[in-house]
C-alpha cells in the first residue's frame, strides 16, 4: 500500500509523550503562545475587514443621491371591455 492510501492512525498517548520529550518546556510554551497569537491575528484581520466594509457602506449611504420616488403604475384602459 502506498503512503497516500494508508489509513490515518492517530498517535497514542504514550507516543505523544515520547515525542514531547525532545522539546524543552520553554519551547512548548513558546509554540502554544505562537498558536494563540496566530488565532488572535486572524481575528484582528476579520474585525478590521468588517469595519472597513461597514465604513464603506456608511459612506455610500451618505454620498448617494436621494432615491427618486417610485412612479405610479400606469392605469390600464378599460374602454371596450365591459
Amino acid at each position: 500500500m502506498s503512503d497516500e492510501n494508508k489509513k490515518y492512525v492517530p498517535y497514542t498517548t504514550e507516543q505523544k509523550k515520547e515525542y514531547a520529550k525532545q522539546f524543552t518546556p520553554n519551547e512548548i510554551k513558546s509554540y502554544r503562545k505562537g498558536q494563540r497569537s496566530a488565532y488572535a491575528h486572524m481575528g484582528n484581520i476579520g474585525r478590521r475587514n468588517s469595519f472597513f466594509i461597514y465604513d464603506n457602506l456608511k459612506k455610500d449611504e451618505t454620498t448617494a443621491p436621494p432615491a427618486a420616488p417610485p412612479k405610479p403604475a400606469a392605469k390600464k384602459s378599460t374602454k371596450g371591455k365591459q
